[in-house]
């Protein structure tokens, strides 16, 4: 057994665990809080010299060249091995704790100084993450070891440095004992992924510090301090102004030493269970409105800057988020302080999880056997690596306010080790929540505080909420899988917790896609040649890898706001859902939308206090007719004019109908086609498809092929499951086969001067699914009314990805307007971020980047769609539209965006009904409700 692989060497000369905080030479610099300001602080991160080992036996006692490298960073996205994506298995036999004998190592090395009023002082060097272990020398002694990727690690090394010029070396392994419980979902890299830095500290300096604020009092347990909050002292306090995520107001603690000013933030707050079991923060009922975040990004891996994560943070506050879980690992300390700062609620997670248990046999075929003993939660000699682990999460960010629960990890079953974890953290911190989502899979443990689930439905959480046996808040810790298009069921969800107290929210995955951007293009996994990998599944994430927003990330917002509203008769019902936050500190927008044009708008400030709501009557004059719609627009704007809320409401007026010429009578037909022919329009049916051949306006050509009935769409990566009930795949042989699609035509002939075709659709090797009737009618002005009627077989196992027709305009990149939602997609479940209005936009811009190409760019409840060099559309109900410069089996086909083939034309659908998108990448099925699935259709619009 190798060193690394002994569960007795999970350290050597690490210090204990302390709480973080840097020390300064002055008040004044405590209080400012900028660590770069202080004289004890030396940050270490730049270039270093770095060798990197196939094997860590092959590291030789001299080194005779070296390379360089960032640190922090991961030695994988400098060119030294690969990139490895797995979601659970382990990238290495299940074996603990050994791991494979050819065990990558990287060699690092720096120069540092020492200055010399350091010298009566202790020095200490602490790393705040090293992928997986790490072996540390100074001037070529050893000084110690550590494992825990995501954990700090602090040494003293005062008896090993002097005044001047010293040298750091340091080992780190690609893989140790500790690496079967870092089996997260991401991709797996290597190195020292983030700061290093010295402190300089006096003797019998203060070693750790533990402030514990409630509602009421600040107390802080060290020795020899002196407390300050910068103007008055702590104990004077009266009415002290409470932290929560709205309104996060800190208090600075300085505690002094002999020569040390240590500052501290903390926030004033208390974290209850109400007998109703909702979640009070302060005695106020709280809904966790969250995303899981990981540590990613395309170009430097695990690192972050401080100045990025500022900027991710200030996005998610952009989208309403209130609630973060750090999955699954303690974050950077940076990270806790602006989530002090900014105000989300924490979930703060230990680097545990050993999901790979699961397919240690092959496959699932064991199913979720946490009661096995092969499980390292059930294992005596893996206790203290579990608990450990727990300690030093704890013990490093127990100051921090924005921390609501403590969380044993993610996905590494529920055993005596967790119980061990659970029964430690509440002895020493009974302020805040337990969370142990492994521990409520079977309703099995009441030691945590909450009862945690990932990926139930909307019915088995309303189903929770109504068993009065169930006393529990629920906190759903991961839900609503936001892979690819999507999103599409957090409004379901969102009712849920709002209906019922004991739903206390969740945390949607996942935050940011993880890629790895290569010559411009986002790389997942099998890009780099795993043996073994999950695709794209690491591209999960509500934003693009470069934190700009996609639509499912709007939906999220508005799904996620502070207000409602609603209409009843001429008054307008507004609900402020803020919990600490009146709605006097907003301006609310009301604005008369007739066709798409703002006729008039109003701006209020209403005193609405948090949970209340208010009301004011409607100001507008109402127009009694329309030529598409008249809409309510309400707003919440911020003091910058930004929406931080919106709904929309359908006014009552009478919308025109859509005008028509004389019937066109004047058909010519042959064997194979059939004519019409008019003033500045010549259209060409085609018998033997039963659809348009040619349409010809203005003496242009507005066709590049048949116009089709179809149904199929590119699988978004939500439909992942469902696609295979589908479609036929090169793995798949039990579908519907719509996208090998075949389309018989029964008859076609001049019926009561319209053109009626009988017809049906098959996938191949299947019998029909759908059979239809088509109905032309023909105007003298060229208008065409397109009926179609449709009959479902009663077999179908599925439901239908869509339903309508396929043009294909021999323009590229044509402009177009609209009256329907937008002005970003939106699909029957993914809506509640658009408005119904008038829109102009042109084909390319409807593209949706992806990185894996799918379905993108649908608008629902359109009434009007007009090709500005081609045809336009119009209905007296609606439809569902999509343009695009791609085709469907283009985008079916694509595994990359380098690998999308435009067809140089513009692809138009026009669609009676697009199935909702869901989160079925990884949770339920998507909601009946907006599934396709009616048995018998009719759908009417106009071509003109």
């Amino acid at each position: 057994m190798r060193h690394y692989e002994n569960l007795e060497n999970l350290s050597e000369n690490r210090q204990a665990q302390r709480s973080y905080y840097i020390p300064y030479d002055s008040l004044e610099k405590a209080l400012a809080g900028k660590k770069e300001t202080s004289s004890f602080h030396k940050l270490l991160n730049g270039k270093w010299r770095f060798k990197y080992f196939e094997r860590d036996i092959d590291v030789p006692v001299t080194i005779p060249s070296w390379d360089t490298i960032d640190v922090p960073s991961n030695w994988q996205l400098h060119g030294y091995d690969k990139p490895y994506y797995t979601n659970v298995n382990y990238p290495y036999p299940v074996d603990p704790p050994y791991v494979p004998d050819d065990n990558p190592c990287g060699v690092y090395s720096y120069d540092f100084y020492i200055d010399e009023n350091w010298g009566s002082r202790e020095t200490y060097i602490v790393f705040e993450g090293v992928s997986s272990c790490l072996y540390l020398y100074i001037n070529d002694e050893y000084v110690g070891y550590t494992q825990g990727s995501h954990l700090q690690a602090e040494f003293d090394i005062t008896a090993y440095v002097k005044a001047g010029e010293n040298k750091l070396a340091a080992k780190v392994l690609k893989w140790c004992s500790g690496s079967y419980l870092e089996d997260q979902d991401f991709f797996r890299l290597s190195g020292i992924f983030r700061d290093v830095y010295l402190l300089s500290r006096e003797k019998n300096h203060i070693r750790d510090i533990e402030i514990k604020a409630d509602t009421k009092n600040i107390v802080v347990n060290c020795d020899n301090y002196e407390i300050y909050d910068g103007r008055v002292k702590i104990d004077n306090l009266d009415n002290p102004i409470l932290w929560n995520a709205e309104k996060p107001h800190l208090y600075t603690v300085v505690v002094k030493g002999e020569t040390e000013y240590i500052p501290i933030k903390t926030g004033m707050r208390e974290i209850t269970i109400s007998k109703k079991s909702e979640l009070l923060i302060n005695g106020v009922s709280v809904i966790l409105k969250g995303v899981n975040h990981h540590d990613t990004h395309p170009l430097s891996g695990y690192y972050e800057t401080d100045d990025f994560l500022r900027e991710e943070l200030l996005k998610m506050k952009e989208l309403n988020i209130n609630t973060i879980r750090t999955s699954h690992y303690p974050p950077t300390p940076e990270f806790l302080n602006l989530c002090d700062e900014l105000g989300f609620y924490v979930v703060d997670e230990t680097d545990i999880e050993s999901h790979g248990f699961v397919t240690r046999h092959g496959g699932w075929k064991r199913g979720y056997d946490m009661d096995s003993n092969d499980w390292l939660c059930n294992r005596e000699e893996w206790k203290e690596a579990h608990v450990e682990r727990m300690l030093r999460m704890v013990e490093r960010d127990k100051n921090h306010p924005c921390i609501i629960m403590w969380s044993t990890g993610n996905e590494s079953g529920h055993g005596p080790n967790h119980i061990a974890m659970i029964e430690w953290t509440k002895n020493r911190d009974n302020s805040r929540l337990i969370h142990c989502e492994d521990a409520s899979r079977n309703f099995s443990s009441l030691l945590p505080d909450v009862y945690s689930r990932m990926y139930l439905s909307t019915k088995e959480v309303e189903e929770y909420a109504l068993d009065d046996t169930k006393k529990q808040p629920l906190y759903l810790c991961e839900y609503s899988h936001a892979m690819g298009n999507g999103p599409g069921d957090v409004h379901d969800y969102m009712e849920l917790f709002y209906k019922y107290p004991k739903l206390i929210g969740g945390c949607i995955w996942e935050w940011a896609d993880h890629t790895v951007l290569v010559d411009g293009v986002q790389k997942y996994g099998g890009d780099f040649g795993e043996d073994t990998h999950d695709g794209n599944f690491c591209c999960d994430g509500m934003v693009f890898s470069d934190r700009s927003f996609k639509a499912g990330s709007l939906a999220v917002k508005y799904n996620y706001q502070y207000m409602d509203t609603e209409l009843a008769g001429n008054r307008i019902i507004i609900k402020n859902l803020y919990d600490f936050t009146n709605l006097n500190e907003y301006k609310l927008l009301l604005e008369l939308s007739v066709d798409g044009k703002i006729l008039d708008s109003r701006e209020y400030c209403l005193d609405i206090a948090p949970h209340n709501h208010g009301e004011i009557e409607l100001p507008f004059d109402v127009p009694e007719n329309c030529e598409y719609g008249t809409y309510l627009n309400v707003s919440l704007l911020d003091n910058k004019g930004c929406e931080v809320a919106m709904k929309q409401h359908e006014l009552e007026t009478q919308a025109e109908k859509i005008s028509l010429s004389d019937k066109f009578t004047d058909f010519k037909e042959d064997k194979e086609r059939i004519y019409i022919n008019g003033k500045n329009f010549n259209y060409i049916f085609n018998k033997h498809y039963g659809n348009f051949e040619s349409i010809i306006k203005n003496g242009k050509e507005q066709l590049a092929d048949i116009v089709k009935l179809s149904v199929w769409r590119a699988p978004t990566d939500n439909d992942r499951s469902v696609k295979y009930s589908w479609g036929l795949f090169d793995d798949n042989q039990s579908g519907e086969n719509f996208n090998k699609l075949f389309s018989k035509v029964y008859s076609c002939n001049i019926e009561d001067h319209s053109i009626k075709v009988a017809g049906s659709l098959s996938g191949i090797s299947r019998i029909p699914f759908l059979r239809y009737e088509l109905v032309f009618e023909f105007y003298r002005d060229g208008e065409v009314k397109l009926i179609l009627q449709a009959e479902l077989k009663d077999e179908l196992q599925t439901y239908l990805p869509r339903l309508g027709f396929e043009f294909i305009s021999p323009e590229k990149n044509d402009c177009f307007e609209y009256f329907g939602m937008g002005e970003h997609e939106n699909y029957c479940d993914m809506n509640q971020h658009a408005k119904i209005g008038m829109y102009q936009s042109d084909t390319d811009s409807q593209y949706v980047n992806y990185v894996m190409p799918q379905e993108h760019g649908n608008h629902t409840k359109t009434r009007m769609l007009k090709m500005n060099r081609g045809l336009s559309f119009y209905t007296d109900s609606e439809f569902e539209f999509n343009v695009s410069s791609y085709t469907s089996d283009a985008l079916t086909k694509a595994m990359h965006t380098d690998e999308l083939r435009s067809n140089d034309k513009t692809n138009i659908r026009i669609d009676y009904k697009v199935s909702g998108i869901g989160s079925n990448s990884c949770g339920p099925k998507l909601i009946e409700k907006y599934e396709l699935n009616e048995k018998s259709i009719y759908f009417e619009f106009f071509i003109k």
